[in-house]
């Protein structure tokens, strides 16, 4: 039993934020001259950071999930969207969404 709980804990655990951006990044070479390791890991934490004080465990949950299947899936897989088809709610800015106008103001008195 005593060999049951580290083992549970690996499978719940999601892998840290550098280790997925260093694998998707590098390993796989999906970079984009645009995005440096250390922005690529310091969004993955303020995301976390932001799903647990929001108090949202399901999205919490969601990215961890996320990070598990960058993890576990071949750069093969990753690079045909293996592990973004589920997680759209974890990516809300569609490039290609058209955004409705903003509300304009008066400036009349």
């Amino acid at each position: 039993m005593r060999f049951l709980l580290p083992v549970l804990l690996l499978v719940a655990c999601a892998p840290p934020c550098e280790r997925t951006c260093r694998k998707v990044l590098f390993d796989c070479r999906l970079n984009s001259e645009r995005v440096a390791l250390d922005e690529c890991v310091d969004s993955c934490a303020r995301q976390e950071e932001l799903y647990v004080a929001w108090e949202n465990d399901e999205l919490l949950q969601l990215e961890r999930d996320h990070r598990r299947c960058l993890a576990d899936s071949t750069c093969e897989q990753i690079a045909a969207g293996e592990c973004f088809e589920g997680y759209e709610e974890l990516f809300p800015f569609d490039p290609d969404k058209e955004l409705p106008e903003p509300p304009t103001t008066s400036t009349s008195e």
